[in-house]
């Protein structure tokens, strides 16, 4: 997010030895050394109400960070002082982040957005070279959950790079599913021709295109061939359409291409392939082959 649109201030350690940062837009954060004493002024400066929001445990001496949601952080960093997780027992300095709202007005009160935000920030760091000690996953998101993500991850980014703790964003941010009605907009958009469309499949130009964003795996995103859609990508016919990041366009010919180094992949009743965002790629993974495919990206 470009720096003309968006501020950061941060205010000197306070009296009570809080260090307060913000953006001009929706992120409030407090950050301050392990103290009882300290996160109970913290609460009480907060009105002693919840306050729903994502906290980040950090243990420097071996670069170690525990990244966690809550409905209220002030009880759940409280819980982690007065009796701490086994996996970062010895963490010494806490960071707060909120949109400086209560739970009832907070659009972190939504546990799916804290959960896909926690999601994101392990990422970040774990690209950051931080020994993340706690465990997160990607979350199913609705239309409005996902504008709200793509506001937040944003201006997350941008956060924590001007408060030092990363330097490094992946090259390839924008993994996040789009929806169908984006994705053919943005085709229409750059010429393509789009009809029939349904959930799963459409015609592009004339061809039948299979619609798949792929499930969350550790080599990518997973997208398994079956059936009609098998006998497809035997055939070379048509495209695979992967909605994230804007959409991927990909000719089933090149995945055959990729399949076609096991010589018995057409003969089983699935075939699994993956979708990997590299920093400065995107991959088919099919076993040993690995072919690049950014160029039938896309992009909003």
């Amino acid at each position: 997010m470009p720096e003309a649109n968006l501020g950061f201030y941060e205010d000197p350690v306070n009296g009570d030895g809080i260090c307060r940062a913000r953006t001009t837009r929706l992120i409030r954060s407090w950050m301050f050394n392990r103290s009882s004493e300290t996160l109970d002024k913290y609460n009480r400066e907060l009105g002693q109400i919840p306050y729903p929001g994502i906290y980040i445990l950090f243990e420097p001496n071996n670069n170690k960070v525990y990244i966690g949601e809550a409905s209220s952080i002030y009880d759940r960093v409280k819980q982690h002082s007065n009796a701490p997780d086994e996996k970062i027992q010895k963490w010494t300095q806490v960071l707060m982040i909120n949109d400086g709202r209560s739970a009832s007005h907070s659009e972190f009160n939504d546990s799916v957005i804290r959960r896909e935000i926690e999601h994101h920030i392990n990422l970040l760091f774990k690209l950051n070279r931080y020994k993340v000690v706690s465990q997160s996953s990607v979350q199913y998101l609705n239309a409005a959950q996902k504008v709200m993500i793509d506001t937040f991850t944003e201006e997350l980014n941008f956060f924590l790079l001007k408060k030092g703790l990363i330097t490094k964003l992946p090259a390839l941010q924008n993994q996040r599913e789009c929806s169908n009605a984006e994705m053919f907009k943005l085709l229409r958009r750059k010429g393509y021709t789009v009809t029939n469309e349904s959930k799963y499949e459409a015609i592009i130009n004339g061809k039948q295109a299979y619609i798949r964003p792929g499930s969350k795996k550790t080599k990518g995103w997973q997208i398994t061939f079956r059936d009609i859609f098998k006998n497809s990508l035997l055939n070379e016919d048509g495209y695979l359409l992967v909605p994230r990041g804007g959409v991927l366009v990909i000719p089933l010919k090149i995945i055959k291409e990729s399949v076609a180094t096991d010589l018995e992949a057409f003969s089983k009743n699935t075939i699994d392939i993956f979708i990997h965002f590299a920093d400065d790629s995107i991959q088919i993974i099919y076993k040993k082959s690995i072919t690049d495919i950014q160029q039938y990206l896309i992009e909003k």
